[in-house]
């Protein structure tokens, strides 16, 4: 599989992070072996294309965790599909369309790090799961966000997944777009709040700050989740 480093996005967060485009059409599963990663049982039978996402992300993740100082290590999955990080470090995995990314901290304080790339949704897709991503209540602050930003529902989408993957460490437990609503933005940010208790720590009404930024082609989303 040929790959090469590339950085569409500077990530905001200040973590450590590694950026790269891969070609799933060139992938062999001896790539696994070359780039020092186990090929995972599960994903014996899976599609190529599937099997180049996961090394991608997993490459992207060693390479940022090399980059705290630690020996390479591999990023594994949990019954979840929740990576497994080194003890002491938390981080996230994302992967669109021949692109990956990973960014990984060890700082204590950090409970949690999600980050998502979307390549932008068509028209007639953000027409058709508008109604899948959005609450009612979310009407308001969409339609200013839209004011601003081109495709606003591939924004959010991107948004609640980093959302979901920055909380999960500490909510353990699946919670769906619904679970979070937009309530304002500006140039950078989004901000949401919590529509129900997701744990005694995270109640209904917390507001989560995401990061975020875009291309003609893509956006990126972050969202660090502190204790």
């Amino acid at each position: 599989m040929h790959i090469m480093p590339m950085s569409p996005f500077q990530p905001q967060l200040p973590f450590a992070y590694h950026c790269m485009a891969f070609s799933p059409e060139q992938y062999q599963d001896a790539d696994f072996a070359h780039f020092n990663q186990p090929l995972p049982s599960k994903l014996g039978r899976a599609v190529a294309k599937r099997k180049a996402e996961y090394l991608a992300g997993r490459v992207c993740a060693a390479n940022a965790i090399q980059q705290l100082g630690r020996p390479h290590y591999v990023v594994q999955s949990a019954e979840s599909r929740a990576p497994i990080w080194p003890e002491g470090v938390n981080g996230s995995i994302t992967h669109s369309k021949g692109v990956a990314m990973a960014i990984a901290t060890d700082k204590v304080d950090v409970l949690g790090l999600g980050i998502d790339i979307e390549h932008m949704m068509s028209d007639k897709q953000e027409n058709e799961l508008r109604g899948q991503i959005l609450r009612d209540d979310e009407a308001t602050a969409f339609a200013a966000l839209g004011q601003d930003h081109p495709k606003p529902l591939t924004l959010v989408f991107s948004a609640k997944e980093s959302i979901y993957k920055a909380l999960y460490s500490v909510v353990q437990t699946f919670f769906g777009f619904d679970a979070a609503k937009l309530i304002d933005h500006d140039v950078k940010h989004l901000r949401f709040a919590l529509t129900a208790s997701l744990h005694p720590t995270l109640p209904a009404g917390t507001e989560i700050t995401v990061y975020y930024q875009s291309s003609d082609e893509m956006v990126l989303t972050e969202c660090v989740h502190l204790g």
